[in-house]
Formats: C-alpha cells, structure tokens, sequence
C-alpha cells in the first residue's frame, strides 16, 4: 500500500501542474531506511545521514576522480526531480533522526526540522533542497523513500 501511494506522485505533480519539471516516472524500486539508534557500543551515537542533495547534474568528466564505475553509480541520482518520504514510525514518534531541510535561499545558515512521525508524507524538490537526517536517539527509525524523475524545465 505504501509502495503504491508513493509511485502514485506523478500522477499528483501533473494534476496539480508542477512547473519545476515534467515527464515524471517513478523507477521500480524504492528505498527502504532503518536508522539504528544511539547504542554505547556506537560511542552512544545514532546513524545519521550527511548533508546533501538527491540529485547530481556532474557529468563524467566533472566525476573523473571517481571514475567510470563511480559515474555509473551516480546515474540513478541524474533524473530526480521530486524526494518522497513516507515515515513508518509510531505516530507519537519523539525518538530523534529529524529530517533537516535547510533554506538555501536564506544568506543566514537556516534550517526547519521534520519530526519522522508514522504516516507522515514529506516531498521536495531532489535538485534544490538540502537535507541530512540527524542521529535517532532511543529507538530505531524507518522511512521508505522514492524518487520520481523527470526533466527540468
């Protein structure tokens, strides 16, 4: 069910004309996450995810230090356009690895945090939001996440 209703998202970007970009599919294949959580055997630190961005527009020769196996790999970061994420936590969730989005178009360093409660859908756009994902802290964190590509506009 929950595979359906994200490979259903661009569906919705055309019927509620998305300009960013158009041609959407969504490939076969979706991401499932389990952040651990804190342990002490882990120096008491949760996983986390670094700073970035869904979409790379590098071309190979921008990618030449990795190499041609490495530009292979970056492919499928090429085409996205929108990031869905849909949080299967507990709907009180409060056991940290917030979804940090930061505003790129602020000079300051600014941030929203996102609280990864169950059944919470967040979508953005993969080409121009930055995010990380911050350490768990009690319990394990689950989110399924598909990315829909397209062409920019």
């Amino acid at each position: 069910h929950c595979i359906r209703l994200l490979r259903g998202i661009p569906y919705l970007l055309g019927k509620f004309d998305y300009s960013t970009s158009h041609s959407h599919i969504v490939p076969r294949q979706c991401q499932l996450t389990r952040c651990a959580a804190a342990h002490p055997q882990k120096n008491g630190k949760g996983e986390v995810y670094v700073r970035h961005l869904d979409r790379t527009d590098s071309t190979l020769q921008e990618l030449r230090e990795v190499g041609l196996l490495g530009w292979l790999r970056a492919s499928d970061t090429r085409g996205r356009v929108v990031t869905s994420i849909l949080y299967l936590n507990a709907r009180d969730w409060d056991g940290g690895g917030e979804l940090r989005l930061f505003d790129l178009d602020s000079s300051e360093n600014t941030h929203r945090d996102i609280i990864p409660s169950g059944g919470k859908l967040i979508l953005f756009d993969s080409n121009k939001v930055e995010h990380q994902v911050l350490a768990t802290l009690d319990e394990d964190r689950y989110a399924l996440t598909c990315w829909t590509n397209g062409l920019l506009h």
